[in-house]
């Protein structure tokens, strides 16, 4: 196929027959091309896959050239730093989801998995995800809005912060950045989600390790899963929640004209909102540690019943 070539004229050879140039610079990374052949998977093969190309490595998730099922990194050099520790995971339904929403959850998922976060640097969520826009490719969801719910472009890319969230939690890995939702959500306990908004309320944490870590993503069957890797083990931790005070919802009668007289409709259930103490259980030789981590407060939202009859 390539003939009798030999140096650059080869590797260039292996570009121009699997690179159509829309494969993020491949043509101009021979070395890592050449890698890809070597071990057997051809760069424009790789890159139709969904490998992820970034600088300088390229990062392979869970099924691709893995030994045990832990995910490795190739580096352009052609060496390999292999992850096979697990250090946190989270996965949540989003059986509540309405289907531009779903879509925009499994966007999110197929822009974290692969996610390399290499040593001291601060891993944005905004930076990897957003901005949360219809140019961006998110549709239609759900957020909160003071104590209601509302349409939303980029509803559900919360799932993803709160999800990722949940599982850096379990790492040990500093977090930066977080910030709760007002009212509770339906896939996490209180006091394990983050929100983020635009640019100005993200979800951030920091590399401390001495080694990358790797985030891998997945959906299947409406649940949203979120793995952390390390090249070493990481502590077992255990988040713990106290509920400290509830405040119950109430009741909002609203006039409804496309409702009969006597008609009504439930057009929000309500939740009840709480206080919630969370904090980690982090066992050392020494014995449980324990980490204070936050305090959070989430309103109730109004149980909403539509009538028919005007209201005196």
């Amino acid at each position: 196929m390539f003939g009798c070539i030999s140096g650059s004229a080869f590797l260039q050879s292996i570009t121009d027959e699997f690179c159509t140039g829309r494969c993020c610079g491949l043509r101009r990374s021979w070395p890592l091309a050449l890698v890809l052949l070597s071990l057997g998977l051809c760069p424009g093969v790789a890159f139709a896959r969904g490998v992820v190309a970034g600088s300088p490595s390229v990062h392979l998730s869970t099924g691709a050239f893995v030994t045990r099922d832990a995910p490795v990194i190739l580096t352009t050099a052609g060496s390999d730093s292999r992850l096979p520790y697990l250090l946190g995971s989270s996965r949540t339904n989003y059986f509540h989801a309405i289907p531009s929403q779903e879509k925009n959850i499994e966007l999110v998922a197929r822009r974290l998995n692969g996610t390399l976060v290499e040593p001291g640097q601060v891993f944005s969520y905004y930076r990897r995800i957003g901005p949360y826009t219809a140019e961006n490719g998110f549709g239609w969801g759900r957020m909160f809005v003071g104590d209601r719910i509302v349409p939303s472009v980029g509803g559900g890319v919360c799932q993803g912060s709160s999800t990722l969230y949940a599982a850096v939690l379990r790492t040990g890995l500093p977090i930066v950045e977080r910030h709760h939702h007002g009212l509770t959500v339906p896939y996490l306990p209180p006091g394990e989600d983050a929100t983020v908004a635009s640019d100005y309320l993200d979800f951030r944490f920091l590399d401390n390790r001495t080694t990358p870590v790797l985030i891998t993503a997945s959906t299947k069957d409406r649940h949203l899963s979120v793995q952390v890797w390390g090249a070493s083990p990481g502590p077992q931790i255990v988040v713990k929640h106290e509920i400290l005070q509830e405040y119950p919802f109430r009741t909002v009668q609203q006039f409804n004209p496309q409702l009969k007289p006597g008609e009504t409709r439930v057009a929000a259930p309500g939740q009840p909102g709480v206080k919630v103490k969370t904090w980690l259980e982090i066992k050392t030789p020494e014995g449980t540690e324990t980490k204070p981590l936050s305090i959070d407060t989430y309103r109730p939202s109004p149980r909403i019943v539509e009538s028919g009859t005007r209201f005196q």
